[in-house]
């Protein structure tokens, strides 16, 4: 190879060199730096900007759906209905924080007469009572079936916290002192470690039959590790049958975090 070929190949060499490192330089001052909020799924990461030297994903929980069991509906007096709805969670080891649901009260033909909303949560393998007081319908219509919707449900898993221990004592059902109507009584203890801000009451009273005449419902406020507080629920009318039992649902929101603070 003479020396002019020889000069030209150093040459294109050269040039080469200059701007293979001039593209470097380029793709490395305008390349963001690999991070953890790069949008990307980079560096050790499990997943896009979380895992390995991010922080931890989120992990979300999927359970088996909730199981409805009893939906039925009583007189209020004062041409209102009382709604109550029990439900079960088949998960050993996940609750749902959060749950929106709606009762609707319907005609025969399932048209709504009479509908009320709101939000819950249950525990992992529990079953709870869900009330609503008070529902009324115009033009004196007749409910004859009950639905009850579950929607935007929030599974969450519970850590390093142990399920309440509420447990009632003295369980009392009579006339009304005043003479009018019916009374429940009974004592609600808190057997947990754990003060609680509030702890809503459900009671439900049956006739011989299991079926339910009368639904009310409570909360009692600042009960602490170990104490107990009394509760009175009244009924302004009389039942159609005699009562022949009494359940109480105690529940306490573990969930949030709030919750945990008595503040007496």
């Amino acid at each position: 190879m003479n020396s002019h070929l020889l000069k030209r190949l150093v040459i294109v060499i050269g040039y080469i060199l200059l701007f293979s490192a001039i593209g470097w330089l380029i793709h490395f001052l305008i390349t963001p730096k690999e991070s953890c909020f790069d949008g990307k799924k980079n560096q050790s990461e499990t997943e896009v900007d979380c895992g390995g030297v991010c922080s931890p994903c989120k992990v979300t929980y999927v359970g088996k759906d909730l199981v409805v069991g009893e939906k039925t509906f009583v007189s209020g007096g004062n041409n209102t209905y009382d709604a109550l709805v029990r439900i079960s969670n088949p998960n050993d080891s996940i609750g749902v924080s959060s749950f929106h649901y709606k009762i609707t009260l319907e005609d025969s033909a399932g048209a709504a007469l009479s509908a009320k909303e709101g939000d819950d949560y249950i525990l992992p393998a529990d079953s709870k009572y869900i009330a609503q007081l008070g529902l009324s319908i115009a033009n004196n219509a007749i409910p004859v079936q009950i639905d009850f919707a579950i929607s935007d449900v929030k599974w969450s898993q519970l850590t390093n916290i142990e399920k309440p221990q509420l447990n009632v004592y003295n369980k009392k059902f009579g006339p009304d002192t005043n003479g009018v109507g019916n009374r429940a009584e009974g004592l609600i203890r808190n057997e947990s470690a754990n003060d609680f801000k509030k702890i809503s009451v459900v009671v439900v009273l049956r006739d011989e039959k299991n079926n339910v005449l009368g639904v009310n419902t409570t909360q009692k406020d600042n009960i602490r590790a170990r104490q107990e507080s009394d509760f009175i629920l009244t009924w302004p009318y009389n039942f159609p049958a005699p009562v022949r039992g009494m359940e109480v649902d105690t529940q306490t929101n573990v969930f949030d975090s709030q919750n945990f603070s008595a503040g007496m």
